[in-house]
């Protein structure tokens, strides 16, 4: 990152970190271990180009379990890290924030769960339920205001798509914290208003990935399209080039781990039913 935006990121660490530590944290001894072990390996990488960091962040999660809903395990909204089990939105999320710890030199515990709440939350602030950035559109949104990226789609073939977004509004018998609570639901329809109001869904259609990929680094962030009604995305992952082919690094439910994708991106899309296509979010450094 340049000058200015270090010294900014750096001074919200050492804020959040000072506010985080009146704050429920839940995480078990082996997640600790985890992010023990990660320092241990990284901490003299921290002038590697950040590009670097976040792939061999990647690989330093591969055959971890795939494990959906992880950050559903608790009645009161509160920090949850597990690094032992991740989904596709953990996985992508926990390798930025250790990248950026490394490339920040903050690698204590609490830096880490400093930056995660603030790429995880609106404003970076937990403040119940809604506060967390469930849609990927709305995750990449808030955190191009914070300046941890940039939505590139729209310079590498990207068309902005009309889509209406509510499906959790629509679904929420599906999310244990909307079935029975009206606040939180009336305050997801609003969001999702504020979603649809953005005309920010952008989108690189399959018919245009294979003209467009050459401008897609490793470390970037891939989301995928949906067609399924009322969603933005349905899955998170990040770019790498392998044998001068475009692939990339997830955390698989089909595969139950994070693995390297076999797929190219582009037969990756084309051979799921409900892609209609990629956005992508390139990390500031």
């Amino acid at each position: 990152m340049n000058i200015l935006r270090n010294t900014i990121f750096l001074f919200i660490i050492f804020t959040l970190s000072n506010t985080i530590k009146g704050q429920d944290i839940i995480y078990s001894k082996p997640d600790s271990l985890i992010y023990e072990d990660y320092i241990k390996n990284f901490s003299k990488d921290k002038e590697k180009p950040f590009s670097e960091l976040i792939i061999n962040t990647a690989k330093f999660f591969l055959n971890k379990p795939y494990v959906a809903s992880t950050l559903e395990v608790s009645e009161n909204e509160t920090l949850i890290v597990n690094l032992r089990e991740l989904d596709c939105t953990t996985f992508v999320e926990n390798c930025i924030v250790l990248s950026g710890i490394i490339k920040f030199g903050r690698q204590s515990f609490n830096d880490y769960c400093s930056l995660l709440t603030y790429i995880r939350y609106r404003a970076g602030e937990i403040d119940g339920y809604t506060s967390r950035l469930h849609y990927t559109s709305d995750w990449a949104y808030e955190n191009e205001k914070k300046e941890v990226l940039k939505n590139i789609s729209g310079e590498i073939g990207g068309q902005v798509i009309a889509k209406n977004i509510n499906f959790m509004s629509t679904h929420p018998q599906s999310y244990k914290h909307l079935k029975d609570n009206k606040e939180n639901l009336a305050q997801i329809k609003k969001i999702e208003d504020s979603i649809n109001s953005r005309k920010a869904y952008i989108v690189i259609p399959i018919s245009a990935i294979p003209a467009n990929s050459k401008d897609i680094q490793n470390g970037d962030i891939i989301a995928f399209a949906t067609s399924a009604d009322g969603l933005d995305y349905s899955h998170v992952s990040i770019a790498y080039w392998e044998n001068e082919q475009l692939h990339f690094i997830h955390a698989s439910s089909r595969m139950k781990k994070v693995v390297i994708e076999q797929k190219t991106l582009l037969d990756y899309c084309k051979s799921s039913k409900n892609c209609t296509g990629i956005s992508i979010f390139r990390i500031n450094n």
